[in-house]
């Protein structure tokens, strides 16, 4: 005779993953603001890890007549690691600032970033608009 083992319990659906207005998860970092302040400050700092690899592609790009036909290329290695970074302490800050008190340290480290974010987008969108024709 053949004798089968029994069967394991199956766990349970885990359902929504999305929390509820004022209700932590657990594992769900509550500090949101800080982190993404971090993030807004690294955002201006990368520009100095990323400046001579633009220097670089602006040498690299430009010919001896001074004429580029991808004048593109160097903004796009300036901001590539500082937009990113941005990004990143953007989409952090939004949720702190929607589910933390006003007076908390948390809702003020994500007002801060985004202000820090805003700032580098600024100056993104000043060489963008450069090359458009609009400056």
């Amino acid at each position: 005779m053949e004798t089968t083992p029994p069967q394991e319990p199956r766990p349970a659906p885990l359902g929504d993953f999305r929390e509820a207005p004022g209700q932590q998860q657990e594992g769900a970092p509550a500090n949101k603001g800080p982190t993404s302040l971090v993030l807004a400050i690294l955002a201006p700092l990368s520009m100095f890890l990323t400046g001579p690899f633009a220097g670089l592609a602006m040498l690299l790009t430009h010919g001896d007549d001074g004429y580029s036909r991808t004048p593109w290329v160097a903004p796009l290695v300036l901001f590539s690691l500082p937009l990113l970074f941005g990004t990143l302490a953007l989409r952090l800050a939004l949720p702190a600032l929607k589910g933390s008190p006003r007076n908390s340290g948390n809702w003020s480290a994500a007002a801060v970033s985004l202000c820090i974010c805003g700032l580098v987008f600024v100056l993104a969108l000043g060489p963008a608009l450069s090359l458009t024709g609009l400056f």
